[in-house]
């Protein structure tokens, strides 16, 4: 049986859902930015409702998963598609992560409840991508918002990353 076709993360993160150099104090000021943002990258919904959501997945282990990365995630009933967002913390915030490593880059992540196979798939693809050290590097040298999006589409594509060099 061939597999399913690589997920492209950019059908489902918006430009304007790109967030750089994103001011939070702790973790939890930081998981309100991403509620934030995932809340508004589509049809509005609620960031409270959104931000208990991600709480509340918080809460059965740590979404911190290493190199100074985070993917909050968490299913969503009135939405009938995927959304994601993409935050850069302007300093490294305390995550609980599993290296114990603070974090500045941060992948949010809303599917709806029927779509399990995609929320899995959307999951697996992020990791993929943050695991290489030449993508971080790549999203902390972003220079915009633009910059870091055009990033994921060259990795979405199969394109080498540039990091940026000097603005």
């Amino acid at each position: 049986m061939p597999s399913a076709s690589p997920v492209q993360l950019t059908t489902y993160l918006r430009p304007d859902s790109v967030w750089l150099d994103v001011e939070a104090a702790d973790k939890a000021s930081l998981l309100r930015r991403v509620a934030d943002c995932l809340a508004a990258a589509g049809p509005p919904l609620e960031p409270q409702a959104v931000l208990d959501l991600l709480i509340a997945r918080e809460r059965l282990a740590s979404t911190g998963v290493g190199h100074g990365v985070a993917i909050p995630h968490a299913c969503v009933a009135v939405i009938d598609t995927p959304r994601l967002c993409l935050l850069r913390t302007r300093a490294p915030i305390d995550f609980d992560a599993i290296d114990a490593s603070p974090v500045r880059l941060v992948v949010g992540v809303l599917a709806p409840p029927n779509a399990q196979a995609l929320h899995l798939r959307l999951l697996a693809r992020v990791a993929r991508l943050v695991k290489s050290p030449l993508t971080r590097d790549a999203l902390l040298a972003a220079y915009s918002a633009a910059d870091a999006y055009s990033q994921i589409e060259s990795a979405d594509s199969g394109r080498a990353l540039e990091v940026a060099q000097g603005a």
